[in-house]
């Protein structure tokens, strides 16, 4: 993925919120009402009417998969079936935070939006997917191994930069707990420190996903929405619902992606396509459908052959067969990319995404490539028609509230979340969206940014993108 950071991009936030107003006309009734309603409008999804075979199966493996993950995260039957039921009747879900701590900004702040929406609506469950095939490391000291508490850079689990820098949030190649070791100011613990470290899991966790994930349940039954169930899953969980995909017959994904490997040539082939056009770099084949897994270590994996094949240090091979891939999902040897993971959560199922500024264009482009891929197989019509006709499938919900303060300091200073939701859901886009760095300072946006003022950038041609409306 390209840095987003360039000191020499800086496109004015006025012209950001008028490009994305211009590129998606839909959210243009919301740019001076309150966020509270932009919010509840993106998780207003209702079920496509009379969905195809392949989708309605999609659905139909996709809340088994929501149900039973909450089961095994130790909610009741009842909660569980709230879950399974919402996903259903309401198929929205929140994918843009990394899975960080809820009160590390970049999570909080997006939660708080959700909230926004799902308590308008009534809704009892909240699903959010968080990517963990990411480093413990983004950047500085940033990411799922610190926090900043009281102006203070905490490391998470205190672990040396040696054991950050190569590895992912979801590597099981250690054990690791809450350290939550100030290393600005050594000895000494915030009261916000002490009082944190009371409320997380003290046990030991066989990778830092797992204990993020554990953390956050904490958090949430302690600082959030208790009218609201929150379940949090990551790409470690994708894996189960990919293994039920592959050991059902009736599955699309196991059908037409695995049985042989020319349907996932033709999505491969359609996004280098994208190179020569206006949306090159925002979508890249980076690895082909599933990341290689060892010692903790990511590494691409390439369709070559009829087998999955790595290059460079790492040496795998996977036949590319629903067997072979199983066995090596099971035995953690390959871990599904987000191309991947998109597939089996949202686009078979039918199910809306909320994302953040970089989602906001490549995930439309990924349905495009796989539209292309449908229409040129001359297979699945049903399901392609699914695809073409859904209304708005994607949206920006990540990183639409934002603010400069530190969320526990905030919460302590407010009055809790419930103050915070009424304090920012009455505000603008404009006006509770922070400095909007994720669009202002990308530079993939200032190249689209001065494309549209060329008349260059328009999304509504590409297959299945779903904008306009």
């Amino acid at each position: 993925m390209t840095d987003k950071s360039n000191p020499s991009v800086q496109i004015p936030k006025a012209d950001v919120l008028a490009l994305l107003f211009q590129l998606f006309p839909w959210s243009q009734r919301f740019e001076y009402a309150p966020v509270r309603d932009y919010a509840a409008a993106l998780f207003d999804a209702v079920p496509q009417k009379a969905p195809s075979e392949s989708r309605a199966h999609g659905t139909s493996v996709l809340q088994s998969w929501v149900g039973q993950t909450a089961r095994r995260r130790g909610f009741e039957d009842t909660v569980a079936a709230t879950f399974e039921r919402e996903i259903s009747s309401f198929p929205v879900m929140q994918m843009g935070p990394h899975l960080h701590l809820l009160i590390e900004p970049d999570a909080f702040y997006t939660h708080l939006f959700s909230i926004m929406g799902l308590s308008a609506l009534g809704r009892r469950a909240y699903l959010s997917y968080a990517c963990s095939t990411v480093k413990f490391v983004e950047r500085g000291r940033k990411g799922p191994g610190w926090l900043k508490l009281q102006g203070q850079s905490i490391n998470t689990f205190g672990l040396s930069r040696s054991r950050m820098i190569p590895y992912s949030v979801l590597a099981a190649n250690d054990q690791y707990a809450f350290q939550l070791i100030n290393v600005d100011n050594p000895g000494h613990e915030p009261e916000m420190l002490a009082r944190l470290r009371g409320i997380l899991p003290s046990g030991q966790f066989s990778s830092a996903a797992e204990a993020i994930k554990s953390g956050n349940d904490c958090l949430w039954r302690h600082i959030f929405d208790q009218k609201l169930s929150f379940m949090q899953v990551d790409d470690t969980d994708v894996v189960h619902l990919l293994i039920a995909h592959l050991n059902d017959d009736n599955s699309w994904i196991k059908r037409r992606l695995f049985k042989d490997c020319s349907l996932a040539c033709e999505i491969i082939a359609a996004i280098e396509q994208l190179n020569d056009t206006r949306w090159r770099g925002w979508l890249r084949n980076t690895t082909h459908f599933f990341w290689g897994c060892r010692d903790g270590q990511l590494f691409p994996l390439w369709l070559q052959g009829g087998a999955l094949r790595s290059c460079g240090k790492h040496e795998l091979t996977v036949d590319y067969s629903p067997s072979s891939i199983v066995d090596a999902l099971v035995a953690g040897r390959i871990i599904p990319n987000l191309l991947l993971m998109f597939i089996a959560t949202t686009m078979i199922p039918g199910v809306r995404s909320l994302g953040g500024s970089r989602h906001t264009i490549y995930y439309p482009l990924m349905r495009h490539a796989v539209c292309t891929a449908l229409r040129q197989s001359g297979k699945e019509e049903d399901l392609l028609a699914d695809m073409v006709a859904e209304r708005l499938p994607s949206a920006w919900g990540h990183r639409v509230v934002l603010d400069e303060s530190e969320p526990l300091s905030l919460l302590e200073s407010c009055g809790g979340v419930t103050a915070l939701v009424h304090r920012f859901g009455g505000m603008t886009i404009s006006g509770a969206s922070g400095s909007l760095s994720g669009f202002t300072e990308d530079i993939l946006w200032s190249q689209l940014f001065r494309a549209s003022g060329l008349g260059e950038a328009s999304l509504s041609s590409l297959q299945g993108c779903g904008f306009g409306t």
